[in-house]
């Protein structure tokens, strides 16, 4: 525990099939449609909130010569036009970021956080909540340096261990409250 995981091993074959429930069905939409029904965004980004067995959340480092140089976040990022939806980016990201292939996307994780940029500009970040094959986490060394498997404790601590982390936002942060959060109403609701 606590100990940083550094890349290992080649890149996993491709994402597999995914479930997502019908409230997720906004996100169901190629990334040129979901544009046009959002005129007021320029672009979108994903991300995917992991627990494994343990309920830890899986943070992820940045590379030291990529932006935000050695800052930790939840796995995420570009939507494109040539995933099939929203949804399948995030799975592709996630996949492309640790290795790992969803099983299922959840739910959303808050809200879509809009991101001013380049002047005028405007991207949209939503996290969703995602279920994994396995949890075998392998880095691609040209975005992410090492990863972590961090409790809520360690989460709103920045520490795990004897690793210090700062998160690339305030609002990445937040998320990764709000994961936990979602996740233990989830496990309330359960029982």
């Amino acid at each position: 525990m606590g100990d940083i995981k550094a890349f290992s091993g080649v890149a996993p074959p491709a994402p597999t099939p995914f479930t997502s429930p019908d409230s997720l069905a906004t996100f169901k939409f190629p990334l040129k449609a979901y544009l046009q029904e959002h005129p007021e965004f320029n672009s979108i980004a994903v991300a995917a909130v992991v627990f494994n067995d343990d309920g830890k959340l899986l943070i992820v480092q940045r590379a030291a010569h990529d932006s935000f140089p050695m800052l930790w976040e939840i796995p995420g990022g570009a939507c494109d036009y040539e995933d099939e939806s929203l949804l399948h980016a995030v799975a592709r990201e996630l996949w492309e970021e640790s290795g790992l292939r969803a099983k299922s996307i959840i739910t959303l994780v808050g809200k879509g956080l809009p991101i001013p940029y380049r002047g005028n500009r405007c991207m949209c970040k939503y996290s969703f909540l995602a279920e994994v094959e396995q949890h075998d986490v392998k880095l691609d060394p040209n975005e992410h340096q090492a990863f972590l498997w961090v409790t809520e404790e360690e989460a709103r601590a920045g520490k795990c261990g004897d690793v210090e982390f700062k998160y690339t936002t305030k609002e990445q942060q937040l998320t990764v409250c709000e994961a936990f959060k979602l996740r233990n109403d989830g496990q309330a609701q359960e029982n």
